[in-house]
């Protein structure tokens, strides 16, 4: 069965589990997000939807817990999983024969999706308890034509139209990308502005530019910090600093990110929207719905907070001797504020 199909479902008609795996994580997210909107009333929201990290300790025990929770003014919950470890070495037996007993007595009134870009084993007996009580969906890269009408849509949703040969180019330059493409298209699409077709020349143009290209890094590393990934917030710092990037120069975009976020989150709780935010702050609309999107991971006072570490790390940069040093405490430290 297609995802369109299971979309034009309605709620009750659905099978109660969903495998979905593959190497394109884009069109994983998509299709959940796509399913959450269609399926979950914003009403009870909060009451029936829980997502869940099998990363977590006791990560057997809260699935049994959600899966069993009677959904609240509603026909079914619905739990999504994100799982690196199911059909890997990581992944215990015990934990396997857990998940077998969870799924051949699955309640009606749950939905479980099960997301991961492992590839399953189709041999193994958990593989065969997804496909006895659900559905298994396979996601896997766009090739030739298929990426190209992907393009072809997304660029059509955005409100542009766009050339073959400007397709060829973001091809070329991002491979089969989606998550890279889709940002860029977003970027193409709104500088474009009131021009209607995206052509080679106007890729080009855009795509080029070192500022957009830092301001991409920029985002990703307040991802980063948001999300608590050490790891990758270190490693951007330094690919940063690698590519030439002063340390007070970095701390100053950091510190103009975080600004933007701060005043973003603000006029948005007051009811504004991306559009109306990128008039009153004198931006594009694209950075203001990141800037939407990454004040999710913080709080006001959170944000606040950063700024004045900012400030203090700036002293301590002019006048301290080992600059990038003083840049990964304060990584470490920002870890501290968001937990």
């Amino acid at each position: 069965m297609t995802y369109k199909k299971i979309l034009n479902k309605k709620i009750i008609n659905l099978d109660n589990v969903f495998l979905l795996f593959g190497d394109e994580e884009y069109l994983i997210n998509e299709f959940i997000n796509n399913f959450v909107e269609k399926f979950a009333d914003d009403e009870f929201k909060d009451f029936n939807l829980n997502f869940i990290d099998d990363e977590k300790e006791e990560f057997i025990s809260t699935l049994i817990n959600s899966v069993n929770q009677l959904p609240f003014m509603s026909e079914r919950r619905i739990i999504v999983v994100k799982s690196n470890r199911i059909f890997t070495n990581k992944f215990k037996k015990k934990e396997a024969e857990r998940m077998i007993e969870i799924l051949g007595d699955f309640p009606e009134t749950s939905i479980l999706l099960f997301k991961t870009t492992n590839n399953p084993d189709k041999r193994t007996k958990l593989y065969k308890g997804f496909k006895k009580v659900g559905q298994v969906l396979e996601f896997e890269n766009l090739k030739y034509k298929a990426l190209d009408k992907w393009i072809k849509k997304r660029a059509s949703e955005l409100g542009k139209q766009i050339n073959r040969q400007a397709i060829k180019l973001l091809e070329n330059t991002f491979n089969d990308d989606l998550q890279r493409l889709d940002m860029e298209l977003q970027k193409i699409s709104t500088f474009l502005g009131d021009e209607d077709l995206i052509t080679v020349q106007k890729v080009k143009e855009i795509i080029s530019k070192d500022r957009l290209l830092k301001e991409n890094i920029i985002f990703d590393f307040v991802d980063a910090i948001g999300e608590q990934n050490n790891e990758k917030a270190l490693r951007l710092l330094n690919d940063m600093i690698a590519d030439g990037q002063s340390e007070i120069g970095l701390l100053m975009m950091i510190a103009r990110q975080i600004r933007l976020i701060l005043q973003s989150k603000v006029l948005y709780r007051e009811g504004n929207s991306a559009k109306q935010i990128a008039s009153r702050l004198k931006q594009h609309p694209y950075p203001i719905k990141k800037c939407i999107k990454q004040g999710r991971n913080f709080s006001i006072t959170n944000l606040e907070t950063i700024l004045e570490m900012l400030l203090e790390s700036n002293v301590q940069l002019v006048t301290g001797q080992d600059k990038e040093l003083e840049l990964e405490l304060l990584i470490l430290k920002l870890k501290e504020i968001i937990k």
